[in-house]
C-alpha cells in the first residue's frame, strides 16, 4: 500500500507528561519523515559460488545502454541491486515540505551521499532543488527552518523537536530508535501522506508475536493498543474533516481524551508501567481491561 500510494510515511511518538524520554531535551516529538518506496525494500539480490565479475547494466527504451562493474570477485559473493525513482523522490520532498509547513516544524534531511555521491546525492540534489524553487519562502514567513546534514551527524545531533526525513530503511531503523527512547514502540504513530492529499494510517510497531501466540492459548496479554487506536482516530478525524462531519471529528478527539485520561489515571499495560516516573502510582492490566477502561472514560466523556 505503500509502495502503491508512493507517499511519506510521518511517525510521531505519543508523549504523556509522566514518561520522560532517555534524552531529556526531548520535551516535544520528534516526527521521522519515512520515504516508503524503492532501496532495499525493492532490491533484487543474488548469490554467486565462483569467480567472475558482476556489471550494472541500463537498457532505455531508445535502444542506449550504459553498463558499469560492479565488482570482480576470486570466489563466492552475494549481490544486491536497489533503485528509487526521481518521481518518487521529488513526491517524498514535497509530502516533506508541504508537511512541515502545515506543523510549523523544522525540517531535516539527511543520508551519506559523500559515500554513496550518485545514489545519496540524488535525493539530496531534488530536496534542494524543490527547497529553493518553490518552499524556501515560505518556510521564511512561518520561521522554520531546512537543514541538510549527514546521517552519522543528525544522529549525534537529534536533541531538538524537528521532522527528520530519512530514506525508506534508515526511516525504519530511525523510528524505532525515537520510539524507544520516548517510551515504547507501542506509543508511536505513523501516517503516510502522499504529495496530492491521500494519507492512510496504521501503528508503525509490528506485530506482538509472543503475546499473539498466548492469545491462541488462551491466556491473557497485557499488549498496548494505544498506536493502533491513534491510527483509527487519525483516520476518522481526517474523514470527519474531508466529509464535513463535525461530529466524527470531534469524535475522534474525545476518544484520544479518554485514552490520556485512562494513562493519568494509573490505568496502563504492562509495557508502560515499567517506564512511569518514581512516585507515579500505576494498575498494569490487560489488554481487554485497558480498552474497557478506556471505553468507560469515553462514555463519560460523550
Amino acid at each position: 500500500i505503500r509502495a502503491y500510494l508512493d507517499g511519506t510515511a510521518f511517525r510521531a511518538p505519543i508523549v504523556v507528561p509522566f514518561i520522560h524520554p532517555v534524552v531529556k531535551n526531548w520535551e516535544k516529538p520528534i516526527t521521522v519523515a519515512r520515504h516508503a518506496y524503492g532501496d532495499m525494500y525493492k532490491a533484487v539480490d543474488m548469490v554467486t559460488d565462483e569467480p567472475g565479475t558482476a556489471t550494472l547494466t541500463f537498457k532505455g527504451e531508445s535502444g542506449a545502454e550504459k553498463t558499469l562493474t560492479v565488482q570482480t570477485v576470486k570466489g563466492p559473493a552475494v549481490w544486491q541491486g536497489q533503485h528509487n525513482t526521481e518521481k518518487s523522490i521529488r513526491a517524498f520532498a514535497k509530502s516533506c515540505f508541504q508537511y512541515a509547513m502545515a506543523n510549523k516544524q523544522d525540517l531535516w534531511f539527511s543520508t551519506k551521499d559523500t559515500i554513496s555521491k550518485v545514489y545519496d546525492g540524488e535525493f539530496k540534489r531534488i530536496f534542494e532543488e524543490e527547497y529553493e524553487n518553490n518552499y524556501k519562502e515560505k518556510f521564511a514567513e512561518l520561521g522554520i527552518t531546512y537543514f541538510y546534514t549527514l546521517i552519522d551527524d543528525a544522529v549525534a545531533r537529534v536533541i531538538r523537536s524537528f521532522i527528520w526525513a530519512l530514506k525508506n530503511y534508515d526511516g525504519d531503523v530511525m523510528s524505532d530508535m525515537i520510539s524507544t527512547a520516548f517510551g515504547s514502540l507501542a506509543m508511536m504513530t505513523s501516517v503516510l501522506v502522499s504529495p496530492d492529499g491521500v494519507t492512510e494510517y496504521e501503528a508503525a510497531h509490528g506485530t506482538v508475536t509472543r503475546h499473539y501466540y498466548k492469545h491462541l492459548k488462551g491466556e491473557e496479554t497485557s499488549t498496548n493498543p494505544m498506536a493502533t487506536i491513534f491510527a483509527w482516530t487519525g483516520a476518522l478525524r481526517k474523514r470527519g474533516q474531508l466529509d464535513g462531519l463535525a461530529d466524527l471529528a470531534a469524535f475522534a478527539d474525545k476518544l484520544e481524551a479518554a485514552c490520556f485520561t485512562t494513562l493519568n489515571q494509573g490505568t496502563m499495560t504492562k509495557d508502560l508501567a515499567g517506564l512511569v516516573d518514581e512516585g507515579f502510582e500505576t494498575h498494569p492490566v490487560t489488554s481487554a481491561q485497558f480498552i474497557a477502561a478506556i471505553r468507560q472514560n469515553l462514555e463519560a466523556a460523550l
